[in-house]
């Protein structure tokens, strides 16, 4: 059972004064879907986009935008996220009740529904949604900020992951965010995850479809 593997440049990373050029780049390059964190100043301290960006971006990419909500109160704002229609929408799980309510609400609205864990947070807590849902992000660094260090012990959560994945015939696509780098990347997808979330390996480099390319297939 073969699962895609693909790079999701995290937009986070990209020059905020020109997003839409950013986005296109990735696109062009070679990226699988452009990563959106949503973040509230509340769940997590730093602040940055807004919801008309995925609109915004529509008249820009092709490709899948994918909105990770790292937001207090992500349940009360889904409507109007569905409103906007992104591919994929990604709750994280430690900030929601009723999991199973909202990944339904997602699904029907003919969108994908994701699940995001953090470091400290064991695979067991979500482990019954996993038939459920279309995207398993893993963070490997806490969130709220791009350039951390990836924690390596996040990848037996991975590993897990894929495990649980193959063993009941799911199809989910496991995702890694966070420090996901040249160095990081070969470990990460040996594990079965297969969406690497990667920030400024993508955008801090001067050309952005090498960098993609490496991600890809990095070397032994």
């Amino acid at each position: 059972m073969g699962f895609k593997v693909e790079v999701s440049p995290s937009l986070l990373a990209a020059d905020f004064a020109d997003l839409g050029s950013a986005a296109l780049l990735a696109e062009t390059a070679g990226a699988g879907s452009i990563h959106l964190d949503y973040m509230d100043g509340h769940y997590v301290p730093n602040i940055s986009f807004g919801i008309d960006l995925i609109p915004a971006l529509k008249k820009r990419v092709d490709i899948p935008l994918i909105a990770h909500l790292m937001l207090s109160n992500a349940p009360d704002r889904l409507d109007d996220f569905m409103r906007v229609k992104p591919k994929c929408i990604i709750l994280q799980e430690d900030a929601i009740q009723n999991h199973l309510e909202h990944i339904e609400r997602i699904r029907s609205a003919g969108i994908m529904a994701g699940i995001a864990i953090n470091p400290p947070r064991t695979l067991k807590t979500i482990q019954p949604l996993l038939p459920h849902i279309d995207y398993l992000l893993i963070m490997s660094v806490n969130p709220g900020f791009g350039g951390q260090e990836f924690i390596e012990d996040t990848l037996l959560k991975m590993e897990e992951a894929h495990r649980v994945r193959v063993d009941q015939g799911l199809r989910f696509d496991i995702a890694v965010d966070g420090g996901v780098n040249f160095d990081t990347a070969k470990n990460i997808l040996e594990t079965g995850a297969n969406v690497l979330i990667a920030g400024t390996a993508v955008f801090g480099r001067d050309d952005v479809g090498e960098a993609i390319r490496l991600l890809q297939t990095p070397s032994s």
